[in-house]
């Protein structure tokens, strides 16, 4: 079974369910006959130390199937939870799933329904409705819209919610288009508009099909997953193949959306390598602290992060309010330590649906509260005082979670909330750090490798380490925008699909 079918086998499965409302899925992968792994290279070379697993930096294994960490049940192993990295030769089968309709399908019938306003089709033997105000806003001909731009140029100014009445509606090029006739507007008496069926397919209000696009083409849903899925969501590719091949660069944006973090091997060790993969997909994201920062012991410095000492898990920059959402990490010369230096990395929505499912008034509190996040320094950019307010938690509208915020050395001492509301808060704040620390992994990256990550979703941090001049950490690091991230994948999967 390929990749895709699972995924849309297990949709089918959950229908509207979702991580926000159950137990968060956890990622569960088994080896899938006829998949191209060729780049999907993990890192399950594994020691234990103590409570946090380990994971080495090099060697490549076979799939295995991950058991979860979390009380709920996994999922069989033929199962996916989300949308996995595509390959080559998952394309047919991605066609499939993305396609709404095809040259066979024709309208057998076009009606208006005037009680409820709706152009109604009958395309073989399934019925859709479209509601006329939007069709008329969508009208694509060139007064209305401006092909060049795929720009709207409807003057909305002289738009009559209530004056829109569907005239005649005709059924034209041999079942493939509908063509509607519009009255009762000022000047417009006669107005045409013809919708191309794929067009309108692609658009149709059918629940369905709407969840299918946003997951495709909007944001696909996350993987979960805790300290012991690790080992099986980590995956890895080539610099010089993300550079190169646009599949490779798919893959590796898709893996990142899914799982949150993926390794790039092979980078050269030279100090630009970072700029070179973040133009691959859009731009760098400048910060008070420059395009690229170096994180290696300094003295004098204005942040922890530039000391030997363990970094406490954390996520970069929570008191900006649009802060960078993806981490470039390239490591140039690692620590030879054989204890320290190590990198630590949990998923901060998966700590998050356990607060959720497990202990809902803590997860109440730590989305509803809002702390007051601070910088002050001084950098590249000269001084700084940076302070944005914002819960540890931050949902959606729609319940899903969108940002997770944790720094201690950057959650201000100014609380600005009731008094009797911060004792609960922080005892909320210390079951969400001690999970946190149950479901974080370390590893040491190697020079040349390249550890990306999502800013909103992970927390990150690192060991202690000893720094002398025969000793050196040295590691440079970037920010990607995931607005950025999602326009390069559709531009990807247009051209490719």
């Amino acid at each position: 079974m390929s990749l895709v079918r699972c995924v849309a086998k297990l949709n089918r499965a959950i229908g509207s369910s979702s991580l926000l409302t159950n137990p968060p899925i956890i990622a569960t992968v088994a080896p899938t006959a006829g998949v191209n792994f060729s780049n999907l290279k993990r890192n399950l070379t594994t020691t234990t130390s103590g409570p946090r697993h380990t994971f080495a930096s090099s060697g490549t294994h076979p799939f295995r199937t991950v058991a979860s960490s979390s009380p709920s049940a996994s999922l069989p192993a033929d199962r996916e939870t989300s949308e996995d990295p595509p390959n080559p030769r998952a394309k047919s089968d991605r066609l499939v799933v993305e396609s709404s309709t095809s040259p066979r399908r024709q309208i057998s019938e076009a009606t208006v329904d005037t009680n409820r306003a709706r152009v109604v089709l009958r395309v073989d033997t399934a019925r859709y409705e479209f509601p006329a105000v939007w069709l008329r806003d969508n009208c694509q001909c060139e007064r209305c819209f401006h092909g060049g731009s795929s720009s709207r140029v409807l003057d909305w100014e002289r738009f009559d919610v209530d004056r829109v009445k569907v005239m005649q509606v005709r059924v034209v090029d041999s079942g493939r288009s509908l063509e509607l006739v519009w009255g009762n507007e000022e000047s417009e008496e006669g107005h045409r508009s013809v919708y191309g069926l794929e067009w309108l397919l692609k658009r149709s209000f059918k629940e369905e099909d709407t969840e299918r696009y946003l997951r495709e083409w909007y944001r696909p849903e996350p993987i979960v997953w805790g300290v012991d899925g690790f080992g099986e969501v980590l995956r890895e590719f080539s610099f010089d193949e993300v550079l190169r091949d646009d599949g490779a660069l798919r893959q590796w944006i898709e893996a990142l959306i899914a799982y949150g973090v993926v390794m790039i091997k092979g980078a050269p060790l030279t100090e630009n390598e970072c700029r070179r993969l973040a133009d691959r997909v859009g731009f760098i994201r400048k910060t008070h602290y420059g395009e690229e920062f170096i994180v290696k012991a300094k003295e004098g410095t204005s942040n922890v992060a530039y000391l030997s000492t363990p970094l406490q898990l954390h996520t970069d920059l929570p008191y900006y309010d649009y802060k960078p959402g993806c981490n470039l990490l390239h490591c140039l010369v690692q620590s030879n330590n054989r204890v320290g230096g190590e990198n630590l990395i949990a998923d901060g929505f998966y700590v998050a649906e356990q607060l959720r499912h497990h202990y809902p008034d803590d997860f109440r509190l730590l989305s509803e509260t809002l702390v007051d996040w601070s910088d002050l320094g001084s950098d590249e950019a000269g001084s700084f005082h940076s302070i944005y307010r914002a819960p540890v938690i931050c949902i959606g509208r729609d319940g899903r979670l969108e940002r997770i915020n944790h720094s201690v050395p950057q959650r201000d001492s100014h609380f600005s909330v009731p008094i009797d509301r911060v004792e609960p808060w922080y005892r909320a704040m210390q079951r969400f750090v001690t999970i946190l620390h149950r479901e974080a992994v370390s590893f040491k990256t190697a020079p040349g490798d390249i550890l990306t990550f999502s800013n909103v979703r992970m927390v990150h941090g690192r060991t202690g380490y000893t720094d002398t001049a025969a000793n050196t950490r040295h590691i440079v690091g970037a920010y990607l925008d995931w607005d950025e991230i999602y326009s390069k994948l559709r531009v990807l999967k247009a051209a490719s699909d």
